[in-house]
């Protein structure tokens, strides 16, 4: 790799790692969203060795399309854990929330969200995810290659769809 790719590298890396990190974090956490974020820069520098020439239109479109991609092969990942695996992994962990010490409202409030973002569609998740990330509809249109009236058609309908899931996973 030249030192101008090193270089470039560096400025995206420095540019989009933050947001990205936060994407991650609003799917999985923050232990799972620092292991994502690296792995996708990983991926992005072996790419760019491998295709020397490679440097995409929109960084942060490219960027986002990728991280779409390794979050839902992430999600494809967990569904595939045996429910006992899960189970051992999580012992110390308390599965009831009422279990969660005082003032923990904000973490089950949290975990409702997850389960209600877990339970939509890719697409669903996908569109509330990347406003949610404070993309405009022109900007999820290109990463997503929709145009942006269905960005904000779709978006409308997949935020009723997670009014409902939260409703349904929610305890308060």
């Amino acid at each position: 790799m030249t030192n101008s790719k090193k270089i470039i590298f560096e400025q995206v890396y420095r540019g989009f790692q933050p947001s990205l990190k936060r994407y991650f974090s609003a799917c999985f956490g923050l232990d799972t969203a620092e292991d994502l974020t690296q792995q996708l820069f990983l991926k992005l520098w072996l790419y760019q060795v491998q295709n020397p020439d490679f440097e995409p239109k929109n960084w942060q479109a490219w960027l986002f399309r990728a991280a779409v991609n390794l979050k839902n092969d992430h999600i494809r990942f967990l569904k595939a854990i045996p429910q006992t695996f899960e189970l051992m992994e999580n012992e110390d962990s308390p599965v009831d929330p009422f279990l969660l010490p005082d003032g923990s409202q904000a973490q089950i409030d949290q975990l409702s969200v997850r389960q209600a973002l877990f339970n939509l569609k890719e697409r669903d998740r996908d569109l509330i995810l990347l406003k949610y990330m404070g993309f405009s509809s022109g900007e999820i249109g290109k990463m997503l290659d929709i145009s942006s009236s269905a960005v904000r058609s779709r978006s409308a309908t997949a935020r009723e769809r997670f009014a409902k899931e939260l409703k349904k996973v929610s305890i308060r």
